[in-house]
């Protein structure tokens, strides 16, 4: 697991590799803001070390991050909130 602080708090990134052949790497990754779950990214690639494969995949889910506090999203509101 990874924690990230960016802008709008704490992220964590849970890293799951999943059973592949031999020199391919694949794993998924859920991203959470304060505990909530947010986004799943997932990765699979030939010939990728797990070293190289982890590194690249929590690259991923940071820039997923600084996108999504780019974009501004208010996570204050829940669709019941917004129909009233």
């Amino acid at each position: 697991m990874y924690i990230h602080t960016g802008k709008t708090g704490v992220w964590s990134i849970s890293i799951l590799k999943t059973k592949v052949a031999d020199g391919d790497y694949s794993a998924t990754a859920e991203i959470n803001l304060d505990g909530q779950f947010r986004c799943k990214l997932v990765l699979a690639a030939p010939e990728l070390s797990a070293q190289a494969g982890q590194e690249k995949l929590k690259q991923k889910c940071i820039d997923w991050i600084n996108k999504d506090e780019a974009e501004g999203r208010d996570l204050s509101h829940s669709s019941e909130a917004e129909e009233a």
